[in-house]
C-alpha cells in the first residue's frame, strides 16, 4: 500500500499545490456509503478548542463526500490551520520551482543512478502512465516517485479538487475564515531534495511496490481511515516503513515534532480551530496526538454526537 500521496487537480493536468505533503499517504476512495465516523481529535485548551482531523489529501471525484466529524468540527471552527496554506501559493511558479529542484543539474541521470535492473523495472510503469523514459532519466528519485503516483492518482480517477483540504478551503473561503498554513512549499521541495540518494532510491522503489498494489490494496485503508480505526490504520501506513527508519524519520517524525509546538500555541489563542494533517501523522506512538498527550495536553476523540475518550 503507497504511503505517499500527491494532488492531482485533473487527469491532464497535475497540480503541484501541495503535492508534496499529499504525497505521504495513499487511500482508494471506492463507492460506499458516508459514515459518520471520522479521524478527528479534539483538544481543549486554555483558550478555545483546537480540532484535529486525519486528511485523505485526495478523493475520487464520484465519491467526494467527507465523513460527518469533519464537516461537524469546520462547522465549530473559526479557523481553518492545513499542511499549506494554498491560498497563499503561485502554482506556476512552486511547479517550476519543484521541476528545477528534481532534475539533476551534475550531468547524473536516473539510469545511471538507479541501476539497469531498476530502470528496467520502471518502463512498464513509465508506458502505462505515458509518462516519457527521455524525460524520466533527467529526474532524480524523489522527483520521479512523486509525479508517478500523481499520474496513476489521476488515472484511478482521483483529484485533489475534492480532496480533504481543497473542500474546506472552499468552505472557509465562502464562510470568510482565516486558512494558514504549517508549512511552506519551499520547505516541503527542500524536504525530499535533501534526501539522501540511497533514501530516494528506497522511496522510488516503494513507489513502484505501491503503484502495482493499489487496485488490490487500497480499500482496506481507505475504509480504516472513514471509520477512523485508528489501529487498522498504523498496521497499513506504517508497515512500509519498519525496514527504512532513517526515512521515515525524515519525512514524517521530525515534520509531527516541528508541528507540537504549532498546535501547542493554538490550544492559547480565543476561538476554535481546526488543524487538518495526512492521516499517517495521527497514528502511532510517534504520531502527533501522542506527542501532544505527552505535553500534558487532554485530547479525546471527535465525534458530532459526542466526545469519547481515546484510551
Amino acid at each position: 500500500m503507497n504511503r505517499f500521496l500527491s494532488r492531482t487537480k485533473s487527469p491532464r493536468t497535475p497540480s503541484w499545490v501541495g503535492w508534496l505533503s499529499a504525497f505521504l499517504v495513499f487511500i482508494w476512495a471506492p463507492a460506499y456509503a458516508t459514515p459518520k465516523e471520522g479521524l478527528v481529535w479534539v483538544v481543549q485548551g486554555t483558550g478555545g478548542k483546537v480540532y484535529i482531523a486525519g486528511s485523505m489529501h485526495l478523493l475520487r471525484r464520484d465519491r467526494p463526500a467527507l465523513p460527518e466529524a469533519i464537516t461537524e468540527a469546520y462547522r465549530e471552527s473559526e479557523s481553518l490551520v492545513m499542511e499549506l496554506d494554498v491560498d497563499d501559493i503561485n502554482e506556476q511558479a512552486m511547479a517550476a520551482q519543484m521541476l528545477g529542484a528534481a532534475s539533476f543539474s551534475d550531468g547524473r541521470t536516473l539510469p545511471s543512478v538507479a541501476g539497469e535492473t531498476r530502470w528496467n523495472a520502471l518502463q512498464p510503469v513509465l508506458a502505462t502512465l505515458q509518462f516519457p523514459a527521455p524525460f524520466a532519466a533527467t529526474l532524480e528519485p524523489w522527483g520521479l516517485s512523486i509525479l508517478l503516483t500523481t499520474l496513476e492518482y489521476a488515472r484511478l480517477g482521483f483529484d485533489a479538487e475534492v480532496g480533504v483540504e481543497k473542500q474546506l478551503q472552499k468552505l472557509a473561503a465562502a464562510d470568510k475564515k482565516a486558512i494558514a498554513g504549517l508549512e511552506t512549499p519551499e520547505f516541503q521541495i527542500s524536504l525530499f531534495d535533501s534526501l539522501p540518494l540511497d533514501e530516494q532510491l528506497q522511496l522510488l522503489d516503494m513507489t513502484l511496490s505501491d503503484i502495482a498494489e493499489m487496485p488490490t490494496m487500497a480499500d482496506d485503508l481507505y475504509l480504516a481511515w472513514r471509520r477512523g480505526d485508528t489501529r487498522r490504520l498504523e498496521e497499513l501506513l506504517l508497515e512500509g516503513y519498519k525496514a527504512m527508519p532513517k526515512l521515515y524519520d525524515d519525512l514524517v517524525d521530525q515534520r509531527n515534532r516541528r508541528w507540537v509546538p504549532q498546535v501547542t500555541s493554538l490550544t492559547k489563542k480565543s476561538g476554535d480551530t481546526l488543524v487538518v494533517v495526512g492521516a499517517l501523522h495521527l497514528v502511532g506512538d510517534r504520531g502527533l496526538i501522542a506527542l501532544l498527550e505527552k505535553e500534558g495536553l487532554k485530547i479525546e476523540r471527535y465525534s458530532p454526537s459526542a466526545v469519547v475518550a481515546t484510551k
